[in-house]
């Protein structure tokens, strides 16, 4: 198989690249001092519904990250890493992300997120 170090290497990797995409994007990580390799979150920008931007990912673009729950429910997002889950997972997810975000109206550097996330991947 793989082997745990390569594994977590690759969870790791991942996770930075993710990172990297959400400063970019000018959104503000949920837990920066206490980051995982599993998943990643940030705020919703304000102004912006977040379980809109969960649903519309997920039933128009087939795309699936989660969102808060309780009393962050529409105030997060969290993005995996961990898995089965492979470098172009997260470029698509965060080109997804993007697209909506920029239909909802949220105002960033169209494209800064993806190309963040591969400068970190191509390493």
């Amino acid at each position: 198989g793989e082997g745990y170090e390569n594994i977590f290497a690759r969870h790791k990797k991942l996770a930075d690249a993710t990172r990297a995409a959400m400063k970019a994007l000018g959104l503000e990580l949920f837990a920066p001092k206490a980051a995982s390799d599993a998943v990643t979150a940030a705020r919703v920008p304000a102004g912006i519904d977040g379980e809109k931007l969960v649903k519309v990912m997920r039933d128009e673009y087939g795309v699936t990250i989660a969102g808060g729950q309780g009393e962050m429910k529409g105030k997060l997002i969290r993005i995996a890493h961990m898995g089965y889950i492979s470098e172009f997972d997260i470029i698509l997810g965060i080109a997804c992300l993007e697209k909506i975000l920029k239909k909802m109206g949220y105002a960033f550097e169209f494209g800064a997120g993806v190309k963040a996330a591969q400068e970190v991947l191509i390493k």
